[in-house]
């Protein structure tokens, strides 16, 4: 039995992706928006569902963030823990829109 492995080309660490949209253009879908914006944690619910997370997790310190985290780093996007916590601290509603119209980029 012959076993080939293939070693990754360049640094495997590096994400080569972009959010499918930017954080600041988050309200191109008016629904979208207003169900984020009006009940958030109802919105965030969905998210956690929708990635097969705890509907629980949101409700920890750092629930939100670790989501995001979890989104970005599936698809390989660009960034860093850090800038996952200052968007989810500092803009919640935008970041989940954000999340939410990366799943729906990718199908998911």
């Amino acid at each position: 039995m012959v076993t080939v492995q293939t070693q990754p080309t360049g640094n495997v660490w590096d994400f080569e992706n972009e959010w499918s949209t930017a954080v600041c253009g988050c309200c191109y879908d008016v629904g979208v928006c207003c169900r984020a914006h009006w009940c958030f944690p109802c919105f965030m619910c969905q998210l956690h569902a929708r990635t097969n997370e705890c509907l629980c997790t949101g409700c920890l310190p750092g629930g939100n963030t670790g989501l995001r985290t979890k989104i970005r780093t599936g698809f390989r996007i660009r960034g860093g823990v850090g800038g996952d916590a200052f968007i989810m601290c500092f803009f919640p509603c935008c970041g989940a829109i954000q999340m939410y119209n990366e799943l729906e980029f990718q199908g998911l």
